[in-house]
């Protein structure tokens, strides 16, 4: 009877909890968003960098790319220093040598910021507890026109700022400066002329996905990179891509991320969504090719392109569609 009256009462507790849990409610599949349409304009000659956010599908910001020549790492522990790949900008390390006794580009060798934006390959590398000095070659401006050679020694970096030295190859205009991080974007440019000047040219970290621009490539047949108009990604702040190849947006589903391999690449979506025509330098876009973008926002995003040139068959204005998965 006491073993009866045990297993009653357990039953007894057992209806009683099951009329308080509630029935579980079913997690509901997003809804994919519209398909948009959206043409960025880099212009010509690919002048324009262009910021561009998945979410609102809006252009965030927008500078030349004349407008700076290299640009800080702005994380707490940063201490990269990267080119102005845009303009095609090169460096070559002198080593441990007086600042005074770097006067010629005779002999260098040049080195890059690797394409795929790998801050552990850089053209200015781990410059830390060295005095190596540096020269950079500035390339060209919006008129043609080399911008010449300076020489730079990095000096310090801290949790806040850095400081550095630059001068002429002769001597000529030696500044020494220091310049602040920013914790809410991931790099912050500088521009050598005028006794320099600091320039807050990305947006906020948080606030962009894609940067439309002319970027470095390294085609394995050839010693030096190419500049390319590409798509490159805020990878510094978690943005990931994914390429389907398979003619597929169409059918790209929210439940197909998980089968995409992503990566941290700068130059994942790059250059190769448009195909040169080597007769007369005309570009077709590859119709097979799609990109799933995951943003800052942690949210998954699929774009194809449809174009490269503007209404009036300008080069420099690809256009594209976007939907949210």
């Amino acid at each position: 009877m006491k073993k009866f009256n045990i297993i009653y009462a357990a039953l007894l507790v057992g209806l009683f909890l099951s009329s308080c849990l509630k029935e579980e409610t079913p997690v509901p599949v997003p809804v994919p968003g519209n398909v948009e349409t959206t043409q960025i304009e880099i212009g010509w000659p690919y002048t324009n960098q262009v910021y561009y956010d998945c979410g609102t599908n809006a252009v965030v910001k927008t500078n030349t790319k004349y407008d700076w020549d290299i640009s800080f790492e702005c994380d707490t522990n940063g201490f990269h220093v990267l080119v102005n790949t845009a303009r095609g900008i090169f460096v070559a390390n002198q080593g441990d040598v007086s600042f005074a006794s770097v006067t010629s580009v005779a002999g260098v060798d040049w080195l890059w910021d690797v394409p795929s934006g790998n801050l552990d390959s850089t053209a200015f590398g781990n410059w830390k507890n060295s005095n190596n000095v540096f020269i950079v070659d500035r390339q060209f401006n919006a008129n043609g026109g080399h911008n010449g050679y300076v020489k730079i020694q990095l000096l310090t970096v801290n949790n806040q700022y850095y400081t550095f030295k630059y001068a002429n190859l002769d001597g000529t205009d030696e500044v020494t400066y220091s310049i602040s991080k920013d914790p809410n974007r991931s790099f912050i440019h500088f521009n050598f002329d005028n006794g320099g000047e600091i320039l807050a040219l990305e947006p906020n970290k948080d606030d962009w996905d894609l940067l439309f621009t002319n970027h470095y490539h390294k085609f394995s047949n050839l010693p030096m990179p190419f500049v390319l108009t590409q798509v490159i990604s805020n990878i510094h702040n978690n943005v990931e891509v994914a390429e389907d190849n398979n003619g597929n947006f169409g059918n790209i589903t929210l439940l197909d991320t998980s089968n995409y391999v992503f990566t941290n690449f700068w130059d994942e979506i790059g250059y190769d969504w448009k195909i040169r025509n080597s007769q007369d330098n005309s570009f077709a876009i590859d119709a097979n090719k799609s990109f799933v973008i995951k943003t800052t926002e942690k949210l998954f995003y699929k774009i194809r392109f449809l174009d490269f040139y503007n209404s009036i068959g300008n080069k420099g204005y690809p256009k594209f569609e976007i939907q949210k998965l």
